[in-house]
């Protein structure tokens, strides 16, 4: 799914910015193409990889130039002096293959920000249709409470109703625009949130619905694939990986470091070139360098082993969840079937077969059940959606 995201992202990108986007694998392509975060990712791991290969070239050239003379005297004796040191050869190869490693490491940490930032937009589409959906929901109670208000008003004038049950109406009728108000409030604050991860890009996002999903397969087909493409599970095994080379580069650090040169001396009894030839022995330089880098290397090792544990024990608390969160939305869905309409109910309140009383206690059920399974179902999607993360 991620390449075929990208291939898309690619035809469209000469067709500029999506106008509508009625999926919310189009948003996600929308976030891809405009978040000023991931642009901002790209780059830093850009200059970290440019950052990694600087390093390992030889030390500067050393150039010394002396001239001597001497008082009362005449003459003078000049050298020149050009050396180039260098490190055990050792350690330019292990310095190469960090360079590599952290490389892939750069690479790891930006698909898990690319990752976290596509989760963050879809699990934002999904309390967008949610609260959708609970808008359709707010909107038919205050059409209703709103025409009992007006029933109920001219029922009182003609003394047909008395002032509790007025009263009683009026209570739901405040309620009713309430939560519809409260509704559209936090549905324009996730629509500018979803346009925030865009890049300020304007997201006219128009699904109602949830995508069709398939049931989730057995939990050892998801873990497997959650495992394997987790990018913070890889960004962790590149850094041991890193740290794991860095204790052979300080062990090359360890040996001795060489300098050769060229000297030319002339001088009152003549021209004299030479060559010159150094060793340096690192006695106190590279000090424990080399267990601070097993004992860093034990540290991710161990940070790496920890977040495979808690991997797995997040992935089987989602899959669970999703389960008991899919059994009880179907459970409820087949309880509402058999349940009195707000239509049957409206009826039998004009018609006198039930108190206002008792067609309250009804519809608040009722209203409460439908959305109860709304939160249900949404909560279902956002599990599904951390599950199925490594699809991003």
């Amino acid at each position: 799914m991620k390449r075929t995201i990208l291939i898309i992202a690619a035809c469209l990108a000469s067709f500029g910015p999506l106008r509508a986007q009625e999926s919310i694998d189009e948003v996600l392509l929308l976030v891809e193409q405009a978040s000023k975060e991931l642009q901002a990712q790209r780059k830093l791991t850009e200059a970290q990889k440019l950052e990694a290969k600087t390093g390992n070239s030889l030390e500067n050239p050393s150039v010394e130039f002396e001239n001597l003379w001497r008082r009362p005297v005449p003459g003078n004796n000049s050298e020149l002096t050009v050396t180039q040191p260098f490190d055990f050869p050792g350690a330019y190869a292990a310095r190469n293959k960090i360079a590599k490693l952290k490389a892939s490491l750069y690479d790891s940490e930006g698909a898990e920000f690319r990752q976290q930032l596509l989760l963050q937009a879809k699990e934002l589409c999904i309390e967008i249709i949610y609260l959708r959906q609970q808008q359709i929901l707010l909107g038919e109670r205050l059409s209703n409470a709103q025409r009992l208000s007006s029933v109920y008003k001219q029922k009182l004038e003609t003394g047909a109703a008395n002032i509790l049950e007025t009263n009683k109406i009026s209570v739901e009728l405040i309620a009713a625009q309430t939560a519809a108000n409260l509704n559209t409030t936090t549905l324009k604050a996730r629509l500018q949130q979803l346009s925030n991860l865009a890049g300020g890009e304007p997201v006219n996002f128009t699904a109602t619905d949830y995508p069709t999903e398939s049931e989730l397969p057995e939990y050892a087909t998801l873990e497997t694939l959650y495992m394997e493409q987790s990018p913070e599970l890889q960004r962790l095994a590149d850094e041991h990986s890193v740290n794991l080379k860095t204790i052979t580069l300080n062990k090359a650090l360890a040996l001795p470091k060489f300098e050769v040169g060229y000297r030319h001396n002339y001088g009152l009894e003549g021209r004299f070139n030479g060559l010159l030839v150094g060793m340096s022995i690192p006695m106190f330089e590279n000090k424990n360098k080399v267990k601070a880098a097993r004992a860093q290397s034990y540290f991710s090792d161990t940070k790496l082993q920890s977040a495979k544990l808690n991997s797995v024990t997040i992935l089987k608390q989602l899959y669970e969840q999703a389960q008991t969160l899919r059994q009880s939305a179907e459970s409820l869905q087949a309880v509402l079937r058999n349940q009195n309409n707000i239509e049957l109910l409206n009826k039998a309140l004009d018609a006198g077969q039930i108190s206002v009383i008792e067609y309250f206690t009804e519809v608040s059920t009722l209203y409460q059940s439908r959305e109860t399974l709304l939160q249900l179902e949404k909560d279902y999607r956002t599990a599904t959606a951390q599950i199925y993360r490594y699809e991003l």
